[in-house]
């Protein structure tokens, strides 16, 4: 479902669960092993491609499989953390749909490259869930634009969001943001590693100043359910 390959000093990350790349325990045990494994090797850039009509249209809600018999899931906030701690650059190529906790692989990466009809949606609240699990949607889309995409559940296309910056390019088919994303990933790999890790320090402690960090240690309390609404009798005010 999840393969990793070595193209000289670019590692490749590619969702491989055509069409649509859904995951379970079963899809994340494998995700998470190639994060590791790109983490802890001597390539020197990471690439995440998908295959198939999306990059990921959220959890596979049909057929859910388990992870392995003693495999270890991380939950989402420690696989957010795993993606973003790797210390050289990653980009993330996506097409197509990245939908609900897709979002979640995407978030951490460096860099995000697209298609020109890529968008990114969170359907969740319509399921009774106020957003993924991995709750950093005002880091990327903004507090307005977070909220109604959640309260709506409509598509954030690509072109938008590279208008804000939050996409940084955009390919008119599959096969050019392929191409795209790994001729961009051996152009950095060229340079010495070590200037950019002490950039891509800079960028993120920066982040977590400004309390990037803060969110997502307390994913659990920002998820946790709310007491039922009260609403005001006729002689209260409303």
């Amino acid at each position: 479902m999840v393969r990793y390959q070595r193209d000289d000093a670019v590692a490749v990350i590619t969702l491989a669960r055509e069409p649509v790349n859904a995951y379970d325990d079963a899809f994340h045990v494998e995700f998470q092993r190639a994060w590791q494994e790109a983490k802890h090797d001597d390539s020197r850039v990471v690439v995440m491609l998908a295959m198939g009509k999306h990059f990921c249209v959220g959890a596979n809600l049909r057929d859910p499989r388990p992870a392995p018999a003693g495999a270890t899931v991380l939950p989402p906030e420690e696989e957010l953390h795993l993606i973003s701690s790797v210390v050289k650059p990653t980009i993330a190529a996506v097409q197509g749909g990245c939908i609900g906790g897709g979002q979640r692989m995407v978030w951490p990466c460096d860099l995000v490259f697209c298609t020109d009809d890529a968008f990114f949606m969170d359907p969740t609240a319509s399921m009774g869930i106020g957003g993924i699990q991995s709750h950093v949607h005002t880091w990327f889309y903004g507090p307005r634009l977070a909220k109604e995409m959640i309260y709506s559940g409509m598509r954030l296309p690509a072109s938008r969001m590279y208008a804000m910056g939050q996409v940084n390019r955009l390919y008119p088919t599959v096969e050019e943001l392929h191409d795209g994303a790994r001729a961009f990933a051996h152009e950095i790999a060229a340079q010495d590693p070590a200037p950019l890790r002490q950039a891509k320090r800079a960028v993120d402690t920066t982040m977590d100043i400004m309390g990037r960090h803060y969110v997502l240690s307390r994913m659990a309390e920002l998820l946790d359910p709310l007491p039922p609404m009260r609403m005001p009798g006729p002689s209260e005010d409303a």
